[in-house]
């Protein structure tokens, strides 16, 4: 009514004293359930299941190493293919945003391969690029065939197919870790998965465990071994930036324990690596720990500009040096020169393809397909694996199309680099991300690991995270 006064909580009556206190106490209780809900929504369920997918992925690359093959390609690409879909439909919008501005120019250069790889299985003999193999194929039948740049239209499909893989885990491991708190626990996936493959190193051949393959295989648990060196000390070094001020008791347990773990991890991929690799092996992981140090170093000083130019001229010393100190091996080819643990049969029947590969390749996934052509036969011991990855891609895509990548490889860690010095506290992500693309970019030249499928999701992962994370985020 309008002239009643107003009831003081003195002259309300008790009953409705306690519906007033229940009303309120239910409107604070809805407020607060509904931030929560908000915050939930924010930081989890809005993305599930992409980071539990992703992290399953990761987490199960020790068991690729020993069952990698056509299975194991088809649920990656499968996997990889569900999590993108969830990722374009759940994603926030201004997350969204963001992975777009730091995903495009990458994005660019990723669609390098897909239109080249397109471009070999089209019937391009009346231009005169088809490979001469589809003449010698129409003679035998008799009839006339369209003709290809690769030999084997089939498993260059099959190729791309994986290529386009990678790049999905890329993509979906960089919309994950566009909130920091989810790229740490991808940096922590990559950490363990990476020890637990290094103690697979160890453990293959002690006279109780014999699972791991030798050759190829083994090259690649190496590989991966190795990079957990680099992952291992990022989150080390993590762990104490971010645990920097801690002042209560449990969590200053917690951060030891989880530091102490990160030391052990190191110590377990370092133990593997010094088992199992050989001399180019670590001289490339040697310059992926450098780019992790060197760019540490220019953040913590700020060197700017001129700690650029020293990395830049320190790396081309290195490299001519490095070339130039093989005098035996003078007359082999660059791809071929530091193939240390492929057998010679091997490397001379690739010396052989390579000589006689044009500049658009046989097709990509078609190494195994050629190499019989030009084996002799007391090379029948060669196997179907390249000796190294370089090799492969400059039989398969051809040698302007390996340069391009390695100049692509180049830009892509200055960018990473760049990104981790103007980056504060987060910085080490993308310092991470830089070193991966150094030691497998050097590694390409020393063995085939990277096309194994753990090699691959670690890599792409990683690359990934550190894309996302090499550019600030105003929440």
């Amino acid at each position: 009514h309008p002239d009643a006064r107003p009831e003081s909580a003195a002259t309300r009556p008790a009953w409705r004293n306690r519906g007033w206190l229940l009303g309120n106490a239910c409107a604070n209780t809805n407020a607060h359930a509904c931030s929560l809900s908000r915050l939930i929504d924010c930081k989890a369920v809005n993305m599930f299941p992409v980071p539990q997918f992703l992290t399953l992925l990761i987490v199960t690359t020790p068991v690729m190493i020993i069952f990698d093959g056509r299975i194991i390609h088809g649920l990656v690409i499968a996997v990889a293919a569900v999590s993108v879909a969830i990722v374009a439909l759940r994603i926030r919008p201004d997350e969204a945003d963001f992975l777009s501005s730091v995903i495009r120019p990458p994005a660019v250069f990723a669609l390098i391969p897909v239109f080249w790889i397109l471009v070999q299985v089209l019937p391009l003999k009346t231009v005169g690029l088809a490979n001469p193999i589809w003449d010698s194929a129409a003679a035998a039948l008799g009839r006339p065939l369209g003709g290809s740049i690769s030999i084997d239209p089939g498993a260059t499909l099959v190729s791309l197919a994986r290529y386009l893989s990678v790049a999905a885990i890329a993509l979906v491991a960089a919309a994950v870790a566009v909130d920091r708190y989810r790229s740490k626990w991808i940096l922590f996936s990559l950490a363990t998965s990476t020890t637990l493959i290094a103690a697979m190193v160890l453990t293959n051949g002690s006279g109780y465990f014999t699972f791991l393959s030798n050759g190829a295989g083994s090259a690649a648990e190496t590989d991966c071994a190795g990079l957990g060196v680099t992952l291992a000390a990022t989150a080390a070094l993590h762990t104490l930036e971010h645990g920097h001020g801690t002042d209560q008791g449990g969590s200053v347990i917690r951060l030891l324990l989880t530091f102490m773990a990160c030391l052990v991890t190191v110590a377990v991929c370092s133990l593997a690596v010094i088992v199992d690799a050989t001399g180019q092996t670590y001289f490339s992981l040697t310059c992926g720990v450098a780019t992790l140090v060197v760019a540490i170093i220019i953040r913590r000083f700020r060197l700017g500009p001129w700690g650029y130019s020293a990395i830049v001229a320190i790396a081309l010393v290195v490299a001519t040096a490095v070339v130039a100190l093989q005098p035996r091996k003078q007359t082999m080819d660059l791809t071929l020169m530091f193939a240390t643990r492929a057998p010679a049969p091997l490397i001379a029947v690739t010396q052989r393809v390579l000589a006689e590969t044009r500049w658009t390749g046989t097709g990509a996934g078609t190494f195994a397909a050629v190499l019989p052509i030009y084996r002799d036969i007391d090379e029948l011991t060669a196997g179907p694996v390249a000796p190294t990855a370089a090799a492969a891609i400059a039989v398969e895509m051809g040698r302007p199309f390996l340069w391009a990548m390695l100049i692509a490889a180049i830009a892509l860690a200055v960018t990473l680099l760049r990104g981790s010095v103007r980056r504060g506290r987060d910085s080490l992500y993308s310092t991470a991300g830089a070193s991966c693309v150094v030691t497998f970019a050097l590694l390409a030249f020393g063995n085939a690991g990277l096309f194994s499928t753990p090699a691959l999701i670690i890599a792409a992962a990683t690359v990934g995270m550190a894309i996302a994370q090499s550019k600030s985020r105003s929440l």
